[in-house]
C-alpha cells in the first residue's frame, strides 16, 4: 500500500514539475515571442446586438444560410470544395472566407460579422484544424453562440474520431499544447472547451461513408430540409416585428420545464398578430412534443363542420394518422388516445366557450407536459374556461411600428431621414396595429410626398376609426380590376388555392371581349398586403379585410340584397330565392350559402331565370345530419351561364335541361343523388375540374370529348359506375383521375394515352382485374385492394413513376424483374399481398418498402445495395428468416419493422442511427434496444408517416385542392 502511494506521489510530482517547467519556459521566452492575446474576444461585447435579440429569425433576415469553417490546408481543395459547390447548387447561401471577404477588410471583424449573420455553422473538423488559431477563435465564438441558442452548429468529423477532441492526447492535444507556448492559458483553455463542446454534438462522421460524395449529399439534403422548415414558417412570421419578445413572454407562460398540463391564452384585438405568434410558437416548439396540432380559424371551422370533425382533425395531426374514418369523433376516444401523450395543441381564433369545452374540455384530457395555446379576441372566453395564464398582445411601440412600416413603404429597416417625420405622423394614426401598418406602408410604396400628405390628411379628418380608414384607403387606391378581384377573393375564395381561383376569375371578369389574367392582379394585391399567399399557394385575406370587403359589397344596399354583387347570408338569400324579393332582374353575381343548422330553403323551379348575371353558385355542407335541407319539390328548369357550380348533396336526378356549360370552369356535386348529368353533348371547353365524389347513384358520366381543358376528374365512391366512357381518351390535359371505391368498375379503358396524367387512384375498385395501360409520364399509381393478379413487365415503360401502391391485392403474384429497371421508383407498398413469395427486385433508388403480411421467406443480400432505403416494413411475414448481414450497409435506414416474424432468431445488424426498430413477436431471445410498446397499436411508423404524408401532401396539392 505504501509503495503504491509513493509511486502515485512520484507521478504527481512529475506532472507538477512538467507544468512548472512549461510555465517557466513561457516566462523566459516572453521578450522574444510575446503572447498574441489581441485575437481574444469577449463574445457578448463583440457580437452585434442583433444576435442577442433576434434568435431564430425568419430566413429572409439572415445574410447567410451557412457559415463554413475549416482548415484550408487540410480540406479546401478537396472535401470543402465539393461541399461548397453542392450547397450553392441547392440554392443555399454560404459564407466561404476566401470567397466572401473583400481584400483589405479587417478580416477578423468580417468573420465575426459573417458568423453573426448566419443561420447555421458547418465546422469541418480535420486533423489540422486545431493548429490554426483562426479556426479555434471561430470555433470558440460559434460554440458560445450555439450554447446561447443563437446559432445552430453542425460538425463534420473529417477522418477523425469525435472523441479525439476531448482527449488529453493525440493530434488535437498536441496542437493545443503548442498554442500554450504562445498564448495565455485562459485563451487556450477557452479553445479546449470549445473543442470538447463540439465533440459532444451529434454530427457527421466521414469514416462511416464509403464515398465523400455520399457524405456531401447527406449534409446538403439535411441542411436543405432544415432551411425549408425555416422558410415554411417565415412566410407567416416575416412581417411581425418584435417576435422574439413575444416568444420570450409566451415561453415564460408555457414553462416548458414544468411537467404539468397547462393552457395559455393569447389575447388581443383583430390584426394585432395573435395568429402569427401562435404559428411561430407551433413551428418553434412542436419538435419538443410527442405530437403537435395547429387548428386555424376554429370559430369558422367549428360552425361549418362541427365538434366531431374538429376532434378528428386534432387526433389525426397529433397521431400523424390520415385515416380515422372508423372513429366518429367522440371525445371519450380522444381523451383515451391523448392522455398518455405530451402534446402541443394550438387553437387559433376561438370565440365561444363551447368550442373550448368540446375540443379541450379539461387538463386531464392530455398527458403530463402538454401545452394548449388558445388565441382569441374575447378575454371572457378564456376566463370562462379557467385559463389561468393569459398573454395580452399589445400594439407595437413607435420604434417597432416604424421598422415594420419602413419594410413595406421603403423596403428597408428604417425610413430615409427626409421621410421619418411624416412616417411617424402616419403611424400615430394607426394605433400600433401590425395589419394596418403593413397595408398602409404597401399602399404608400413609391408614392410621392403629395400622396403621403393627402393620405395623412384623410386619416386625420374622417370620422371612422383610423385603422378602418387606412384599410379603406388601400382599397380605394386599387384600379377597377384589382378592386373586383380583391372583393371576390375576400368574399368567395378566402383560403382557396391560387391556381384554381385564377382559372375561375379569368372568366368571371372580362376586359372587353378578352379573358382576364387574374394572377397579375393577385400578385399586386399581395404586394399591397391585402392578400397573402401561403407556402401551399392558398390565398388568405385577414378577418378585418374580409369584414371591410363585405361592408363594401353591402354599402347602400342594406335593404336591397338583390342589388348586391354577392350574397352569403341565409336570410338575404332566403328573401331573394323564396320571398320573391326585388325587381324583375336580380343583380347578384355570386351566391354562396353554408346552410345553417335546422334551416330549410325552398327553391322554385324557375327562380334562377331572373338571375341573368349569376356566375357562381355554391351550396355546401347542407347534409341532413345538420338538420338543414334545400327543397326543390318541383325540380329545377333552368340554371344561368355559370362559371362555377358547387352544390353539395344535390337532390335531383340530373341537372336542368336548360343549363349552358359554355363558361363553366368547375362542376362540383359531391355526395349528390344524380344518376346522370345531362343528355347529349355540351360545350365544356373551359371546364377545368369535375368533382362527383360520393355520387353513389351515378350510372354514367357524360361525353367528355369536348372537355379538353379538364385537369382533375374525381369519381371516388361512385359505387354504381360500371365503366368509363371512351371519351376520356380526349382529355389531353387531365392530370389527376380519382376512381377510388368504384366497386362495380371492372376495367380501365384500353390504350388510353393520357399524356398529362400524373396521378391515378383506383384503390378499393374490387372488380378491377387488370393493371391499367398508362402514359409513361404518370408519377403515382394506387391500386390498393383491387383484384389484379399480375403487374405486366411493360411497367418499366413508366419511367417517371415514383409511387406504386398495391397493398391488399389478395390475388397479386410476384412482381416482374423488369421493376428493377425503374430508377424513378422510390415508394413501393405491397403489404397484405399473401401470394407475394419473393422479395421484389426493386431499383437502387427505393426509399420506402412495405411488405407487411406477405409470404416472403428471405431477403436477398442485394438489399445492401439499396443505399437510399429509409423505411422497411416486413411485420407479419411469418415465413421470413433472418435478414442478411448486408443490411448494415444501409446508412440511411431509420425504420425497420419485423413485428410477428416468428422465424427471426438473430437481431438484424443495422448501421445505427435507427429511429425505430420493432422486434416484438420475433424469436430473438434478448432485445436490448427499445422497441415499440404494446400500449397502442403500431398504426403507422413515424418515418413511414413522414414519407406517406409527403406523398399525400404532394398528391393533395396537385389534385384535390378544395375550393
Amino acid at each position: 500500500m505504501a509503495i503504491s502511494l509513493l509511486y502515485l506521489a512520484r507521478l504527481v510530482f512529475l506532472a507538477v514539475f512538467v507544468g512548472l517547467r512549461r510555465r517557466l519556459l513561457h516566462f523566459l521566452r516572453k521578450p522574444d515571442t510575446p503572447k498574441l492575446t489581441q485575437l481574444r474576444i469577449h463574445v457578448p461585447a463583440s457580437v452585434p446586438l442583433s444576435v442577442e435579440s433576434e434568435n431564430s429569425l425568419p430566413r429572409s433576415l439572415w445574410t447567410y444560410d451557412v457559415f463554413l469553417s475549416f482548415r484550408g490546408t487540410d480540406v479546401r481543395k478537396s472535401f470543402v470544395s465539393h461541399l461548397y459547390k453542392a450547397l450553392n447548387k441547392e440554392g443555399i447561401k454560404v459564407f466561404h472566407d476566401d470567397k466572401a471577404l473583400q481584400r483589405g477588410s479587417l478580416i477578423w471583424d468580417g468573420l465575426v460579422k459573417a458568423i453573426d449573420q448566419s443561420r447555421f455553422a458547418i465546422v469541418v473538423i480535420s486533423k489540422g484544424y486545431a493548429t490554426s488559431r483562426w479556426c479555434l477563435e471561430e470555433l470558440s465564438l460559434m460554440a458560445h453562440l450555439a450554447e446561447k441558442k443563437r446559432l445552430e452548429l453542425i460538425p463534420i468529423f473529417y477522418e477523425i474520431d469525435p472523441s479525439d477532441l476531448k482527449r488529453r492526447s493525440g493530434c488535437f492535444n498536441d496542437a493545443l499544447e503548442k498554442h500554450e507556448l504562445r498564448y495565455d492559458l485562459e485563451t487556450v483553455g477557452r479553445w479546449r472547451m470549445a473543442l470538447a463542446q463540439v465533440g459532444n454534438i451529434s454530427g457527421w462522421d466521414s469514416k462511416s461513408r464509403n464515398e465523400e460524395s455520399e457524405l456531401v449529399q447527406e449534409v446538403v439534403r439535411d441542411l436543405s430540409d432544415r432551411l425549408f422548415s425555416d422558410s415554411d414558417s417565415s412566410s407567416d412570421t416575416d412581417g411581425l416585428v418584435g417576435m422574439i419578445s413575444h416568444m420570450r413572454s409566451v415561453e415564460s407562460l408555457l414553462s416548458l420545464d414544468s411537467g404539468d398540463v397547462r393552457m395559455i391564452g393569447i389575447w388581443g384585438m383583430g390584426g394585432i398578430g395573435k395568429t402569427t405568434i401562435a404559428k411561430f410558437v407551433c413551428k418553434r416548439l412542436s419538435s419538443k412534443f410527442d405530437g403537435a396540432c395547429l387548428l386555424e380559424n376554429v370559430n369558422k371551422e367549428f360552425e361549418q363542420y362541427g365538434s366531431s370533425h374538429m376532434r378528428q382533425k386534432v387526433l389525426s395531426q397529433i397521431l400523424r394518422q390520415k385515416e380515422l374514418n372508423s372513429w366518429d369523433g367522440d371525445s371519450v376516444v380522444m381523451k383515451r388516445r391523448l392522455r398518455g401523450k405530451m402534446v402541443l395543441l394550438v387553437l387559433d381564433n376561438v370565440d365561444n366557450i363551447e368550442q373550448l369545452q368540446e375540443l379541450v374540455g379539461s387538463l386531464e384530457w392530455f398527458g403530463p407536459g402538454s401545452r394548449i395555446v388558445i388565441t382569441t379576441r374575447d378575454k371572457r372566453v378564456l376566463e370562462q374556461h379557467d385559463v389561468e395564464y393569459i398573454y395580452e398582445v399589445k400594439p407595437l411601440k413607435i420604434t417597432q411600428a416604424l421598422q415594420l412600416f419602413s419594410k413595406h413603404a421603403f423596403k428597408q429597416p428604417r425610413p430615409p431621414k427626409d421621410s421619418a417625420e411624416l412616417s411617424i405622423d402616419i403611424l400615430k394614426q394607426l394605433d400600433g396595429l401590425p395589419l394596418a401598418i403593413c397595408v398602409a406602408g404597401a399602399t404608400l410604396y413609391r408614392r410621392d410626398i403629395a400622396d403621403w400628405e393627402h393620405y395623412l390628411y384623410q386619416l386625420r379628418t374622417n370620422v371612422n376609426s383610423s385603422v378602418a380608414k387606412a384599410l379603406r384607403k388601400s382599397f380605394e387606391a386599387l384600379n377597377k380590376q384589382e378592386k373586383l378581384i380583391f372583393l371576390y377573393v375576400a368574399c368567395c375564395f378566402n383560403g382557396k388555392h391560387m391556381h384554381r381561383v385564377s382559372k375561375v376569375l379569368d372568366l368571371f371578369i372580362v376586359s372587353g371581349h378578352r379573358p382576364l389574367r387574374s394572377t397579375l392582379s393577385i400578385r399586386t394585391l399581395t404586394e399591397k398586403c391585402l392578400i397573402s399567399i401561403s407556402t401551399t399557394k392558398r390565398l388568405w385575406v385577414h378577418d378585418l379585410l374580409q369584414d371591410m370587403a363585405r361592408d363594401i359589397i353591402c354599402e347602400g344596399k342594406e335593404e336591397n340584397p338583390w342589388k348586391r354583387k354577392m350574397l352569403w347570408n341565409f336570410m338575404d338569400i332566403n328573401n331573394v330565392l323564396c320571398e320573391n324579393m326585388g325587381s324583375e332582374a336580380i343583380e347578384v353575381e355570386s351566391l354562396l350559402l353554408d346552410m345553417p343548422k335546422g334551416k330549410e330553403l325552398y327553391i322554385r323551379p324557375e327562380i334562377f331565370e331572373r338571375m341573368y348575371n349569376l356566375k357562381m353558385l355554391k351550396f355546401y355542407n347542407n347534409s341532413t345530419a345538420k338538420g338543414s335541407t334545400i327543397c326543390m319539390p318541383d325540380g329545377l328548369v333552368y340554371l344561368p351561364m355559370l362559371r362555377y357550380l358547387h352544390w353539395q348533396a344535390y337532390t335531383l336526378k340530373s341537372l336542368p335541361s336548360r343549363f349552358c356549360t359554355t363558361y363553366l370552369v368547375e362542376l362540383n356535386l359531391p355526395n349528390s343523388l344524380v344518376e346522370t348529368l345531362w343528355n347529349g353533348n355540351q360545350d365544356l371547353g373551359n371546364l377545368r375540374r369535375m368533382n362527383l365524389r360520393g355520387c353513389r347513384r351515378l350510372l354514367e358520366i357524360p361525353d367528355l370529348s369536348k372537355a379538353t381543358s379538364l385537369e382533375n376528374l374525381n369519381l371516388d365512391n361512385c359505387e354504381s359506375l360500371v365503366e368509363l366512357t371512351e371519351s376520356v381518351r380526349h382529355l389531353k390535359n387531365l392530370g389527376v383521375l380519382e376512381l377510388s371505391g368504384c366497386k362495380k368498375l371492372k376495367k380501365f379503358p384500353n390504350n388510353i394515352n393520357l399524356r398529362s396524367l400524373r396521378i391515378l387512384h383506383l384503390e378499393r375498385c374490387s372488380s378491377v382485374e387488370e393493371f391499367p395501360f398508362l402514359s409513361e409520364n404518370v408519377k403515382t399509381i394506387s391500386l390498393d385492394e383491387t383484384a389484379i393478379e399480375e403487374v405486366p413487365a411493360s411497367i418499366e415503360r413508366l419511367t417517371q413513376l415514383k409511387t406504386l401502391h398495391l397493398s391488399g391485392c389478395k390475388k397479386l403474384k410476384n412482381l416482374p424483374n423488369a421493376i428493377r429497371n425503374m430508377d424513378s421508383l422510390t415508394i413501393l407498398w405491397l403489404s397484405d399481398c399473401p401470394n407475394i413469395t419473393l422479395f421484389p427486385e426493386v431499383g437502387d433508388n427505393i426509399e420506402s418498402l412495405a411488405l407487411k403480411g406477405t409470404a416472403i421467406e428471405e431477403v436477398p443480400a442485394t438489399i445492401g445495395d439499396k443505399s437510399r432505403l429509409i423505411y422497411l416494413n416486413m411485420s407479419g411475414c411469418q415465413r421470413l428468416k433472418n435478414l442478411p448481414p448486408t443490411l448494415k450497409n444501409l446508412a440511411h435506414l431509420r425504420f425497420l419493422f419485423l413485428r410477428g416474424c416468428i422465424n427471426i432468431t438473430q437481431r438484424p445488424e443495422t448501421a445505427g442511427r435507427m429511429r425505430a426498430l420493432d422486434l416484438n413477436g420475433t424469436s430473438i431471445v434478448e432485445i436490448s434496444q427499445p422497441v415499440q410498446s404494446d400500449d397502442e397499436p403500431l398504426d403507422m411508423p413515424r418515418l413511414a408517416q413522414y414519407i406517406f404524408q409527403s406523398v399525400k401532401e404532394h398528391v393533395r396539392n396537385q389534385r384535390s385542392m378544395k375550393l
